[in-house]
């Protein structure tokens, strides 16, 4: 099997975004796949006018990852715990994609309303969707749409040529959207829309493969969610400025419990406050 660990940034190589790379390129190596990092390089921004929300999509518009038979997006604040040798491309069994659900998410948006991402909207967006190109999205159990996250996306070689041939195309969806917030026109609702799309063979990963660190809301003293499950693959470290972190402190973060996190004093790092 040819497999793909891909990864994009663009802006500065900053030290966080280093560290990913770098780690991402030792699991790839271990595990038998090839990894590819863009910087800079516009393929998918050609496509929309909105680029900055597109361009981690490369391996959707471009012909050149066509010869894989899987393909994972990985975001550039996705780590990979230490000497994992488990392989991303051995959870598909068939399907057209992979992808994690966050689970606390639906929950969280029924009690903050941060940039217009709130419950009654995702509603609305998921009622939108289907009107218009007629996708069945999923709700849990309390009749709130899911979250899927696109920070580790596995997508086979069918999947990918179901994407370029049946989905509708960046801008059509972006055009759509109208006056949605801006978080709606990413690409991660783009990707969580028409994985919902009759035919298309969706599988929920399990969590330990994109399991988040963040805060839990937006004061200066907010509560840190950790999200690691204790066999953790691979952790997403979702903290403001996370880039511009050392390796140090983001192996510290990815694998070591909050309790034993001893990170130098910064205003902008998650222990501090």
């Amino acid at each position: 099997m040819k497999n793909l660990i891909y990864q994009y940034w663009k802006g500065p190589m900053k030290p966080g975004v280093v560290a990913s790379t770098e780690l991402m390129k030792a699991y790839a190596d271990r595990i038998g796949a090839e990894y590819r990092f863009d910087h800079n390089i516009t393929i998918a921004g050609l496509v929309v006018d909105v680029p900055i929300y597109y361009e981690p999509a490369n391996p959707l518009v471009s012909e050149s990852f066509d010869v894989y038979d899987n393909v994972a997006l990985v975001d550039i604040d996705v780590y990979p715990v230490e000497g994992l040798t488990d392989s991303m491309f051995n959870l598909l069994d068939g399907e057209d994609a992979g992808i994690c659900t966050e689970p606390k998410q639906p929950y969280f948006r029924t009690i903050y309303n941060s940039g217009g991402i709130n419950s009654e909207i995702d509603k609305k967006w998921a009622t939108l969707c289907s009107n218009i190109w007629g996708i069945k999205y999923s709700y849990d159990e309390l009749d709130r749409p899911e979250v899927f996250n696109t920070g580790v996306v596995v997508i086979s070689k069918a999947g990918l040529q179901k994407i370029k041939k049946l989905w509708p195309s960046f801008q059509e969806y972006v055009n759509m959207m109208g006056n949605f917030p801006k978080f709606y026109k990413l690409f991660q609702d783009y990707f969580s829309a028409f994985i919902h799309l009759p035919g298309f063979n969706l599988k929920r990963l399990p969590n330990e493969w994109n399991c988040y660190m963040h805060k839990v809301g937006a004061h200066p003293n907010a509560k840190i969610g950790d999200n690691r499950p204790d066999n953790a693959k691979l952790v997403h470290v979702m903290f403001r400025t996370a880039d511009d972190w050392p390796a140090e402190a983001l192996y510290q973060i990815t694998n070591r419990p909050v309790s034993e996190w001893k990170l130098p004093v910064n205003k902008n790092w998650p222990n501090d406050g």
